[in-house]
């Protein structure tokens, strides 16, 4: 497996991304006081029911490990087939004609410390080939402290290599906040700025290793794309995701297996 450089070119994280942090420290009652307002007007959506794990029959099967948030958790959907980690194995199976199994890990609201301390046994209790990682919303959402954040992503990326060293990594990019209907200013703009300090400071750190890469952010999403808690994704916007990311990832040669 060799995986190819990304096409596209990314900057690094700039002062205006760094300073979101500091930034909202300043101004937390606002908001404090802004998240508390979109939590009473947005409607908490449930995980998907269980079971996570599913399988389609084919040749050669390949074992996809889902890990992170509640994209993982398939929030969203009243059905866990048709959240992330399904819908990229079914894209996966309909592009290579392989069979495929798939197993979710983790919870909504998840963070990468939560992730460390209490999702990583079940991670590496069972094989994988491929593991896709969605993960870092939350610490951007909590307004988590860059440096101890980019230390757990470090961590996280040791951790599964070793424990599936035969497995490509792929890293979800963050979601591009600024474009979620349901935020008000200046908690999506502090959010969104947030985020990319994050990404932008692990996308160098994943792309650097030659078993692991990141996939791009998006560049808009449909109108279908979210659930009706204008946070989540729906059923359409776990598809095109899925198949956005497998398109990707076989277009820089991570999934010649």
């Amino acid at each position: 497996m060799a995986i190819e450089p990304s096409p596209h070119t990314f900057e690094p994280a700039g002062l205006s991304h760094k300073a979101a942090w500091p930034l909202a420290l300043g101004i937390s009652p606002l908001l404090y006081a802004q998240g508390k307002w979109v939590r009473k007007q947005v409607p908490r959506l449930p995980p998907a029911p269980q079971p996570w794990a599913g399988a389609v029959e084919g040749p050669r099967e390949l074992k996809v490990l889902g890990l992170g948030d509640s994209t993982i958790a398939g929030v969203g959907v009243s059905d866990a087939r048709h959240g992330l980690i399904p819908q990229f194995s079914l894209a996966l199976h309909e592009t290579t004609q392989r069979g495929v199994s798939w197993r979710s890990v983790g919870e909504s609201g998840a963070t990468s410390k939560d992730i460390l301390g209490r999702f990583l046994e079940p991670a590496l209790v069972e094989g994988a080939d491929i593991v896709f990682v969605s993960l870092g919303a939350n610490d951007a959402k909590d307004l988590k402290p860059l440096g101890a954040t980019l230390s757990r992503f470090e961590r996280l990326l040791n951790v599964l290599h070793d424990g599936h060293p035969d497995a490509v990594l792929i890293f979800s990019s963050l979601p591009a906040f600024y474009l979620f209907p349901t935020l008000p200013q200046p908690l999506r703009t502090i959010m969104y700025a947030h985020a990319q300090a994050i990404e932008r400071s692990i996308r160098p750190m994943i792309e650097s290793l030659p078993y692991a890469m990141m996939s791009p952010p998006p560049s808009g999403y449909h109108d279908r794309f979210f659930a009706i808690d204008g946070f989540h994704p729906s059923e359409d916007g776990y598809r095109d995701w899925a198949r956005w990311a497998v398109d990707d990832a076989i277009a820089r040669g991570a999934l010649e297996l």
